[in-house]
Parts: C-alpha cells; sequence; structure tokens
C-alpha cells in the first residue's frame, strides 16, 4: 500500500511498514508505527503486524493498523492526518498495568528495530535553571529526558523536541500531548538506539510507573507532529494543539494591577542577614520588618513582598512557625497599610509534618510526599487556605503563593498513592488543581505563581516565574527573556515574574535590573548584596527611578 498525504508545512508517504514524514520536500522521520506498550517485567513484542486501513472523516484521515503482541489480545497503531497536524497513538484490549511506552520503537525482536532519522540535532526546552549547561540543544546521538528534572525549573517543560535538519530551513517537533484526562506519565524522553554496525534508530519513551491499569480497552496519549519556522513557533503550535482541543486557558485579562509589581523577594537577603544559623533560620518577622524598613528608607515600593523559605512550621502543615512569626497577622496588616501585599513561598511535595494517611508512601511504608489525592490532605489544605488566605479573626490576612519544588514529585514504583490511576503529570495536575480550587474559594484575587511552563496548567497559573539561575552565569538577560519567550509560548498572555535573574556580579545584578521590565515583572530578591556583586548607593538611586518609571509606564501609581 502507498499512501501521500500533503498538509500546510509537512507531508507523509505511507507504506505497508512506515509512515515518512517531512517539510520541505526532505524526509525527516521514517516512523514504523510499531510502539511496545510494556507492563511491568513482561516485554511487548509483536506476534503479527495487519495491512493498514485507511479512514476518512471529517477531521482528517487516519492510517489504522492492527497487530497482536505478546503482551496485549490486540494492538492498533493510528497516525491522523489533518492539514494543521499529524498525530500518533497506540491502543491496546486486553488486561495490565502499563509500565512505559516506546513509541515507534518497532518490534525489538528485529535486529535493525526503532524508527530513521535525516534530523541532526534537536532544541530541548529545558528551562535550566540552576545548571552549568551551555545550552539547549542536543544531537540527535543523545538522549534527552523533559519532564521532573532537577536540571531545570520548569516542572512540567514543554514535552516535546524541535528537531533541526541539515539543508531544511524549517523545524519539525515531535511531541506529547497531555490532556486533563490523558496525563499519567512522567515525560518524554528522545532515546538514540545505537544498535551496531553504523546503524542508528530512535525512539521516544513515556513513562507510566506501572500505574495505568488497562481493564479491557486503553489509548495513549498523542504524539504530536508539526512543523514551523523556528523552535519557539514550533512549541507555540503545540500549546496551540492544546487549546484548540479545549484546555482551558489561563485568565490574562483584567488581573489585578498589583500583581503587576514591582515584587521583592527576601530569599537571598535571608542568605546574607547578619545574625542568623542558615537561610532558613533568616526567614523571621524580625528580619522581613527589617527588610520592609529598608525598602522604606531606600523609596523603593514594591506591590508585593514574598515571604520566602521557611516560615512555615512543617513544610507539610504549611501554618506559620510562631516562634518565626510571633504575629504574621500584624506583620501583613501593616504591609497592607503601606499599600503592599504579602505573598508566601509554599513548598510542594513535602511531607514534614503530616500524617500517614496523608502522604503518599513507598513499597515499603516511608513517607515520600503529601498526597493531593488523600481525603484528609484535602481538608487540610482547605483549612491551612482559610488561614492563611482569610481577613477573618485569627488568620493571616495574606494575598497569594509562590509555589516552588514541583519538581520534587515522588516518581518511585510501587508507591501507595489514595487513588488509583495517578502518576507524574496527573497527579501534579491534580495538586495544582487543589491549591488554586482553594486558594480562590477563599481570597478570589489571591496571586498563584509558580513555573507549570505546559498549557496543562494553564487554567492554575495567574503568573509565571521564571525561576533561578545559576550565580556563576554572566548574561541574565538573554537566559531569562528565552524563558519568557517560551513561557509566552506555552501560556500566551501570561504574566511574568522576572525572578532572581542576576549573576553573581554587579555589572550582571545591574544589567537585569534595567532590563528585566521589558518582559516582566521586575522582582528584586536581595538588599545588601555582597563581594563580587556589591552595588553603590547610585546604583539603589538607579533601580528606585527605574521601578518608578516602571510604575507610570504601567498606569500603577
Amino acid at each position: 500500500m502507498n499512501f501521500d498525504y500533503e498538509g500546510k508545512g509537512y507531508f507523509a508517504k505511507i507504506k505497508e511498514k512506515c509512515v515518512s514524514v517531512g517539510m520541505e520536500g526532505e524526509e525527516i522521520f521514517r516512523l514504523c508505527p510499531v510502539s511496545a506498550v510494556d507492563a511491568g517485567e513482561r516485554s511487548d513484542e509483536e506476534i503479527c503486524l495487519g495491512a493498514p486501513r485507511i479512514e476518512e472523516n471529517g477531521d482528517g484521515t487516519a492510517v489504522v493498523w492492527e497487530a497482536k503482541s505478546s503482551l496485549w489480545e490486540k494492538k492498533e497503531y493510528v497516525f491522523r492526518f489533518t492539514p494543521e497536524y499529524a498525530t500518533y497513538c497506540v491502543r491496546v484490549w486486553g488486561r495490565g498495568a502499563v509500565d512505559g511506552v516506546d513509541f515507534f520503537i518497532g518490534d525489538r525482536k528485529d535486529r535493525f528495530y526503532g524508527s530513521g532519522y535525516e534530523a541532526a540535532d534537536y532544541t530541548a526546552p529545558l528551562g535550566l535553571a540552576n545548571s552549568d549547561l551551555p545550552g539547549r540543544i542536543f544531537t540527535t546521538a543523545e538522549d534527552t529526558y523533559l519532564g521532573f528534572s532537577l536540571t531545570g525549573g520548569f516542572s512540567p517543560v514543554p514535552l516535546a523536541f524541535s528537531f533541526r535538519t541539515a539543508g531544511v530551513d524549517g523545524r519539525f517537533l515531535l511531541g506529547v500531548a497531555a490532556m486533563p484526562d490523558n496525563c499519567s506519565f512522567d515525560g518524554l524522553t528522545y532515546k538514540n538506539l545505537k544498535l551496531g554496525l553504523d546503524i542508528a534508530r530512535f525512539c521516544l519513551h513515556a513513562g507510566f510507573g506501572g500505574y495505568q491499569e488497562v481493564d479491557g480497552f486503553w489509548e495513549s496519549p498523542q504524539i504530536v507532529m508539526l512543523t514551523a519556522d523556528t523552535d519557539l513557533d514550533c512549541f507555540r503550535r503545540y500549546a496551540a494543539w492544546h487549546y484548540d482541543r479545549g484546555v482551558p486557558r489561563a485568565a490574562t485579562e483584567n488581573v489585578p494591577a498589583w500583581w503587576r509589581g514591582p515584587f521583592y523577594c527576601g530569599w537571598k537577603e535571608q542568605a546574607v542577614a547578619p545574625g542568623y544559623g542558615s537561610i532558613f533560620d533568616a526567614a523571621t518577622q524580625d528580619c522581613y520588618s527589617r527588610m520592609a524598613d529598608t525598602l522604606d528608607e531606600r523609596g523603593l515600593r514594591p506591590s508585593v513582598i514574598i515571604i520566602d523559605d521557611k516560615w512555615q512550621k512543617e513544610y507539610g502543615t504549611a501554618l506559620p512557625d510562631e516562634e518565626k512569626w510571633p504575629d504574621m497577622r500584624a506583620f501583613v496588616d501593616e504591609q497592607h497599610a503601606k499599600g503592599r501585599r504579602v505573598v508566601l513561598w509554599f513548598k510542594s511535595w513535602n511531607p514534614e509534618g503530616l500524617p500517614d494517611d496523608e502522604c503518599i508512601l513507598s513499597e515499603d511504608g516511608r513517607k515520600l510526599s503529601l498526597d493531593p489525592m488523600s481525603p484528609a490532605y484535602r481538608a487540610r489544605v482547605r483549612n491551612v487556605m482559610h488561614t492563611l488566605l482569610s481577613d477573618d479573626a485569627g488568620c493571616m490576612n495574606a494575598d497569594g503563593f509562590k509555589i516552588d519544588s514541583i519538581i520534587r514529585i515522588p516518581l518511585e514504583k510501587n508507591m501507595r498513592i489514595h487513588e488509583k490511576g495517578y502518576y507524574g503529570v496527573s497527579l501534579l495536575y491534580r495538586f495544582m488543581e487543589l491549591l488554586y480550587t482553594e486558594a480562590k474559594r477563599v481570597k478570589p484575587d489571591a496571586l498563584m505563581n509558580n513555573s507549570c511552563c505546559h498549557p496543562l496548567l494553564a487554567a492554575f497559573t495567574d503568573q509565571a516565574r521564571l525561576h533561578d539561575t545559576h550565580f556563576a552565569l554572566r548574561d541574565s538577560v538573554r537566559f531569562m527573556r528565552e524563558r519568557a519567550e517560551l513561557f509566552d509560548a506555552m501560556i500566551p498572555g501570561i504574566s511574568i515574574d522576572t525572578d532572581a535573574g542576576s549573576g553573581g556580579t554587579r555589572r550582571d545584578f545591574m544589567r537585569y535590573a534595567r532590563e528585566c521590565r521589558s518582559f516582566g515583572v521586575p522582582d528584586l530578591y536581595v538588599l545588601n548584596p555582597i563581594e563580587d556583586s556589591a552595588v553603590t548607593p547610585e546604583d539603589w538611586e538607579e533601580i528606585r527611578e527605574i521601578w518608578e518609571d516602571y510604575r507610570r509606564e504601567n498606569g500603577l501609581g
């Protein structure tokens, strides 16, 4: 069988056991339709692959292969071609717990399994927070994982790779869709299969951890294929694919003026504050009161003060440490009187202080994290949000949360979770949904600030934070502008918290202070920089003027 499809910017040539896709007249990938859906220790291998059939409908043209395998009673491999996009998924019938899917891997009994490629390298949108890595471009001979990784602060990052091919001007994207009802996986990996004798193939891998139970029928998340002129345009179109299929967008219109800053966050000042044993010890009412006084003395007028790690007695219970904060409400009221809001740093996943029935447990009973599916934890969050955000007597009357440490989601095997089927991205989705819903129930204008750089989480994101940079880097403006552009591609129109975009020198600190307002809300992290980053009284006057100009330009008074 031979069948050709011509879309806008891409083409596909379908043969009996291969689908070639490309652009500008050049083949980019030779995709084997066979994908392995493994279950635990059992490997999925093909018994037979039938001839493809063509199905036409109003949504485009589908090409479907039927197969049997060593694990599943029946399988189908489905390519769908529309003018704008091509997609692929694998369907299985039978019973088992999906451990992982190797997309396009072929029959692993075949000596030369996998799929062929002409792409030379690819852009992986890692974010690269706190990283010394020089860039995000990898050759197609290198493997890369996108998901929950300590090499990046964005969680999740866009789950897609944008490929460059020598002699081709545009880019070809392969990515996995994450939809609210089909996202129980931990990320996407590009894997190069070096088979010897100068033969190399590739596949894409998504891990499901054994938490995706199949009882009759299951369909994998879609692999999305598209083209664009640039990497960023590819990621923008990947996001649009989700929105076009009903994923809710962020609410970016008519946002409260105070969300637009400028901001002051005390994290780095905690590190240099005198008289404390550690950066965490300095998260006190006394220390933050002194920071607020310094802001007043220098004529700096932030719309928000962010109280950072660790104002809580315990991360999991998420209530103030009364030894550090004898009267948090008084501090908040004082800042409100000065026209400032108070946002609290919130640590994700940490189970400190929580009982077992509110936690995800390991197979041997260790506490791994809080469990957003636990009825007891969900009830706790409702009460905590009331205590922290309400203006009722005995409550703190704070104004929102900077949600951090999202990358620390538990990904072990055989975890004990209160509801089956939730793992990886789907567990994060339910966690962010819980925090957002309960916060807005108490205070509708509460600011929910996070680093979820994916359209799936747009509805729970009021503001995107660009995350930290490594102190050894020396071009914060470029790195952070690129992150802001990626966020805007994923969540169009989102407010950007420019965060601690400064390396360890005065020059870089001041360059960032001058230029960050061009791509987001200015955010100052320190009032007393030290050593290489020490600034002068004249610098502080310049920062004051920058902030005042920013306020005037944005109608903030």
